[in-house]
């Protein structure tokens, strides 16, 4: 699938995320969206896109990620390449157990990096623009969930069709 095409569908949902920073309060809108314009089937978004707005965090594991290396080297700490990819790791799994609410990666980052003893102070680097780089998360999460939920559309659609002919054909 054209992930274009499923921007360009999805517009309402990715514009409604940017603006509330809140995947899980855009979770109504992206529903409506994909059943709307990209005519995925109910079944397939209404199980798909609960779950992936829940643990689909890309943008999230992302900042977790950079920001903590950022942190981290900054403050003085050397890290090893082993280090490194335990905090990819690190990152991915806080990401799926963040809250889909604003500012939540930035707190999360912020408790990560105390438990290690990096200079949080540094964050204060990032504050200012942190209310954009939540935005784009925000957005680039509810897109790739919707990308999900179209892929899985399209991968189920022979077998939806053959389970909605024979709902028709009992009511018939």
């Amino acid at each position: 699938m054209n992930p274009l095409y499923v921007f360009r569908k999805m517009a309402p949902a990715v514009a409604v995320a940017l603006f509330t920073k809140s995947s899980a309060g855009t979770l109504p809108v992206t529903l409506a969206s994909a059943e709307r314009n990209l005519k995925v089937h109910t079944q397939v978004s209404r199980f798909v896109l609960p779950i992936c707005t829940t643990i689909n965090m890309n943008g999230c594991a992302a900042f977790i990620l950079v920001t903590s290396l950022f942190l981290m080297q900054n403050g003085g700490m050397e890290l090893t390449l082993g280090e490194m990819i335990a905090w990819l790791f690190v990152a991915v799994l806080a990401a799926v157990g963040n809250a889909g609410v604003p500012m939540g990666c930035y707190f999360l980052t912020l408790s990560l990096m105390s438990s290690v003893g990096a200079p949080i102070g540094i964050m204060g680097i990032i504050l200012p623009i942190y209310t954009i780089i939540d935005m784009i998360e925000t957005a680039e999460n509810v897109w790739s969930d919707s990308a999900v939920c179209a892929m899985t559309d399209h991968d189920l659609a022979d077998e939806l069709d053959k389970e909605d002919h024979a709902k028709a054909a009992l009511e018939a």
